[in-house]
């Protein structure tokens, strides 16, 4: 055997394939405020150029706002918890993996979510910065909605668990009550 013969020879080790990771409920809530954020900010770029037409159409006033009262952050509170339901009742309702329940569940969780995006968006890229010493609520308003929308998401991808989804309509409660008080309380007031 001449030495000219030998070669060697390496077996690479098959490749293992991972599953793909689902993302943990801490990931999906970022992951949602970051979405409603982005599309603040989109709508609020688009509204730059139309500014003069939408202050027209939404006709606000930057004047003080009357004193706050317990009903009137109640009413607010009400209509933010409202809102934040529909996700939520849409994930609670999520049975098993038929495509129409899901779709039909898309469409209305984006458009609930995607009108008040849009608005605020619109408003502020209206009126400005000037408009967010009116808006002290909206980290936490946002932050009530993205707690719902991840269960919805989470939902969606049959990651229901009855007792999280509790716990993130809990936690949207909590947030979008606490975004009423400074929505009632916190703008300048008369």
């Amino acid at each position: 055997m001449a030495a000219s013969d030998r070669q060697v020879v390496t077996v690479a080790p098959e490749a293992r394939t991972r599953p793909p990771r689902r993302a943990g409920l801490t990931a999906t809530m970022l992951e949602s405020y970051c979405l409603l954020w982005l599309g603040t900010l989109l709508a609020a770029i688009l509204a730059i150029p139309i500014a003069g037409q939408l202050r027209s159409v939404f006709a606000f006033r930057f004047a003080l706002a009357p004193a706050g009262t317990a009903s009137m952050a109640a009413l607010i509170a009400a209509n933010n918890i409202r809102e934040a339901a529909i996700p939520l009742l849409f994930a609670a309702l999520t049975v098993g993996r038929r495509r129409w329940p899901l779709v039909v569940g898309d469409v209305v969780v984006a458009a609930s979510l995607a009108a008040n995006v849009a608005l605020g968006g619109l408003a502020l890229g209206a009126y400005g910065l000037g408009l967010l010493r009116y808006l002290p609520q909206w980290p936490l308003e946002w932050g009530g909605l993205a707690l719902a929308l991840a269960g919805w998401r989470r939902a969606r991808r049959g990651q229901r668990d009855p007792c999280e989804l509790a716990l993130l309509a809990l936690g949207a409660a909590t947030l979008l009550c606490l975004a009423a008080l400074l929505e009632t309380y916190a703008v300048p007031q008369a």
